[in-house]
């Protein structure tokens, strides 16, 4: 018995061999999932308080701790183990109650340009609002807030 190809499995052979040559010439990019989330938020231009948050891998540490003298208020969210936090709701309010700002920190870090003042920052995690007073500092002394979950 002899093995004759039929035209249509000749054409199939072609069609895999031409394939398989392609995959070898052809760069294949792979992105890093979650890169989107690597890449640090800031506040628009226009904004009435600016911020920046984010710090969720090597390079946007980096830039985060680059940028961290502009800022007068340093926020980081974790839990009690030492793990970080993202994706955190937060806002900032006079100690009248007024709110000057609200929005989702993307990473553990939160800097806030906040004039020389008490405030109140509010934090949304373990499923309940947490609140701390705060006395901003300047950019050069800035003041340090720590947010710890429970991990609940």
């Amino acid at each position: 018995m002899t093995m004759a190809m039929t035209k249509d499995a000749k054409r199939v052979l072609r069609g895999l061999l031409i394939l398989l040559v392609t995959l070898q010439v052809v760069p294949i990019h792979a992105v890093e999932i979650g890169d989107v989330a690597k890449r640090n938020s800031v506040s628009a231009p226009q904004a009435e308080l600016a911020w920046m948050s984010g710090g969720i891998g090597d390079e946007a540490l980096e830039e985060m701790r680059q940028a961290a003298a502009a800022y007068s208020v340093h926020l980081i969210f974790s839990d009690r183990a030492g793990a970080y936090l993202a994706d955190i709701p937060f806002a900032v309010s006079r100690l009248n109650g007024r709110e000057l700002y609200s929005g989702v920190s993307a990473g553990p870090l939160l800097y806030l340009k906040l004039p020389p003042g008490s405030y109140q920052i509010s934090a949304k995690f373990d499923g309940a609002w947490h609140h701390k007073r705060i006395r901003a500092g300047t950019a050069g002394n800035p003041a340090r807030v720590s947010f710890v979950s429970a991990g609940k």
